[in-house]
């Protein structure tokens, strides 16, 4: 005769396994995706970074603009139309890297080869008249980031630097 209790617990058992099996499979899984989106972010940007550079260096006219403007010469109409919208593209794709950060889709590295890079944008000396004009168009947080580096940028500038607050040394 067959137990039926006995035989209905080593189903109930085999039931559980088997849930705790398709569990850890799940999680595999969900760290391999997540690792694969965060590859494929980390790409994407790259590509996007790539491209405005390439821009520069393809573009005659973007990069006598660029290499004007890194001099500290004047720049004609065009190309102080040339430098914004490329600085836009720049900084909304630094912006886009922080939020993918603070999304989880990006690691931490990655993130901090971009404050980088923002860091040498804000040390342009034409940075700080554009950031003026397009500030409100990001990001609160992202504005914040830019702020602080602005103000360390000036505190630098003014001699500053090392005092941790960005104001002068006490007397």
């Amino acid at each position: 005769m067959v137990n039926w209790e006995a035989l209905g617990a080593v189903a109930e058992l085999a039931g559980a396994v088997g849930v705790i099996a398709s569990l850890f499979y799940l999680g595999s899984q969900l760290r391999r995706n997540s690792a694969s989106i965060e590859a494929a972010t980390a790409l994407s940007i790259s590509e996007a970074t790539q491209q405005r550079l390439l821009a520069i260096a393809q573009t005659p006219g973007l990069a006598e603009a660029f290499g004007k403007m890194l001099a500290g010469q004047e720049l004609s109409a065009a190309e102080r139309v040339q430098v914004a919208f490329f600085q836009r593209a720049t900084l909304r794709g630094i912006e886009s890297t922080f939020a993918q950060q603070k999304r989880g889709l990006l690691a931490d590295d990655v993130r901090r080869g971009y404050e980088a890079l923002l860091q040498r944008q804000v040390r342009i000396p034409v940075f700080h008249d554009w950031w003026s004009m397009e500030r409100l168009s990001f990001d609160p947080a992202f504005r914040e980031l830019v702020e602080k580096l602005l103000e360390q940028e000036t505190a630098a500038t003014l001699g500053f630097v090392g005092t941790g607050s960005g104001d002068p040394p006490a007397a």
